[in-house]
């Protein structure tokens, strides 16, 4: 009985196929990653690097560098109240320190309250008093309304939101950071705030404060 050989042609093609069979079941599996699209990424404006001008403040305002340089008098002197430092005595000692500034669009308003002038700066941290106190407020140029829910608002101790960091001159030069509030619980995140002021000052008699609390008085 003769055995039958196999031809050597087959051979090697069975001998191929097994190679490739054994090659395609050893490798790694091929994992195809598809790049993910990038995350969008929120932009802060650019805040100008130039040394702060004399009759300016500024800051981050949410996402938006604001510069405000303008008074807010339209009628009256410029210095009777966009910088001014009221000063007085009657049942109490009064004083006020404003240091408010506006755009086209807004108003930024600081008040500093029961500290004389020539007490600032001071060194931190700062003791707390009663009716000593500072008031940041944002709002609409031509729509002063404490109640609207474009006024923004915050009330802190000095030391806390605003700081008086020199005193030349009556030139004020500071810092002030927060977050404000309107009426309707909206907020706004206020950071890298500063100003550089000149202070008059004003003596007021028996009685003369009460106009200080609306400030379209001036416009």
């Amino acid at each position: 009985m003769t055995k039958k050989v196999m031809k050597p042609s087959l051979l090697f093609i069975l001998m191929f196929m097994m190679i490739v069979f054994m090659l395609f079941y050893s490798c790694d599996k091929v994992t195809i990653i598809h790049a993910r699209p990038p995350l969008p990424v929120h932009q802060r404006d650019s805040k100008p690097r130039t040394p702060l001008p004399l009759g300016c403040i500024r800051g981050y305002f949410g996402s938006k560098c604001k510069t405000f340089t303008q008074h807010i008098e339209k009628i009256q002197p410029v210095d009777s109240f966009s910088n001014v430092y009221f000063y007085g005595s009657c049942n109490d000692d009064f004083k006020q320190i404003n240091l408010i500034r506006c755009d086209s669009v807004f108003v930024l308003a600081m008040y500093i309250m029961g500290y004389s002038l020539d007490s600032l700066p001071d060194t931190l941290p700062v003791p707390s008093g009663f009716g000593k106190y500072t008031e940041i407020q944002f709002y609409p140029l031509q729509s002063w309304n404490g109640a609207s829910s474009g006024h923004y608002t915050l009330v802190d101790f000095y030391g806390e939101s605003v700081f008086i960091t020199d005193n030349t001159d009556d030139i004020l030069t500071g810092t002030f950071e927060g977050t404000l509030r309107s009426p309707q619980g909206e907020t706004m995140h206020v950071k890298d705030g500063e100003f550089k002021i000149k202070i008059f000052k004003k003596y007021m008699e028996c009685g003369q404060k009460n106009s200080l609390s609306n400030p379209n008085n001036c416009f």
